[in-house]
């Protein structure tokens, strides 16, 4: 629930950060693949790019319940991952203040 203009304006932003964030990713996985990005790519390269990209964030998570080793990531994609990593997290930490906020009660282990 977005309660004033300037926190919709915050999430507006924080979402492009995260998904220019994932386009980086995925433009790295283009190149790692063979691609010159992802400008071109016909629908169903980009289909697999973009499931690459998606098993790439998701595997490479140490919070994913099933993580992949990605010790063999170069080194630019391991930043790309920690920055978007980053990028989640504020936007949750964000939430998780505007609920506090709002009065709702919550906890980690509400989740599950």
């Amino acid at each position: 629930m977005v309660t004033t203009a300037g926190q919709w304006k915050a999430e507006e932003v924080e979402m492009s950060d995260l998904d220019a964030k994932r386009d980086e990713i995925a433009a790295h996985i283009a190149r790692d693949l063979g691609f010159d990005g992802l400008a071109g790519l016909n629908p169903s390269d980009r289909a697999a790019v973009d499931q690459q990209t998606a098993e790439t964030i998701e595997g490479c998570d140490p919070a994913s319940p099933e993580p992949v080793d990605c010790s063999d990531a170069d080194r630019v994609m391991r930043r790309l991952l920690a920055e978007y990593r980053g990028l989640q997290q504020i936007r949750t930490d964000e939430g998780n203040v505007r609920l506090a906020e709002e009065g709702e009660v919550f906890a980690p282990e509400d989740d599950a």
